[in-house]
């Protein structure tokens, strides 16, 4: 019986590799060049450490500006927060939270991509007897979104044509 069990276990799983099934976010991408140029708005960029963490799984450096290089101009994020349900005090219950961002993409000022608009969005609860709880739910949420949003980007560079 346990050898029946291996040989079931040992086959889903091939199966499950054999059809190219990845987990979310394991997957790193191929970018046809090796640095990068990042510019975005001055200040605090929430955006900045997920997407460079994506970049450099996909083997890109970034580099200061230099004018031979590519450059990745972000626009400041736009929030959107929208109530999507009511709890049973007729309050706001569930939120949906839309993150977006303008991307362009420069090769030694030349204009080669954009402005493209990249939109990211999901849901959460707001519990008014547990605020703090919430908005640690909304900070997860938000962290999330920005991660996708550094994936959408990177799948963008990806399909550039250079």
């Amino acid at each position: 019986m346990n050898a029946v069990r291996v040989l079931i276990l040992t086959l889903g799983l091939s199966a499950v590799s054999a059809c190219g099934f990845t987990l979310r976010g394991s997957e790193s991408a191929a970018l046809p060049f090796p640095t990068l140029i990042l510019s975005h708005p001055a200040g605090p960029y929430p955006l900045r450490a997920p997407l460079i963490e994506a970049l450099r799984a996909s083997n890109v450096d970034l580099v200061e500006n230099n004018n031979s290089d590519l450059q990745l101009v972000l626009s400041a994020e736009e929030q959107e927060r929208r109530t999507i349900s009511i709890n049973t005090r007729a309050g706001a219950g569930q939120y949906e939270l839309t993150v977006s961002i303008q991307a362009n993409l420069y090769r030694a000022g030349q204009h080669l991509a954009g402005p493209e608009t990249l939109t990211a969005s999901g849901t959460f609860y707001e519990d008014t007897a547990n605020i703090s709880g919430s908005s640690s739910g909304q900070e997860l949420l938000l962290a999330d979104i920005r991660r996708e949003l550094a994936s959408q980007v990177i799948r963008r560079l990806q399909a550039v044509s250079l």
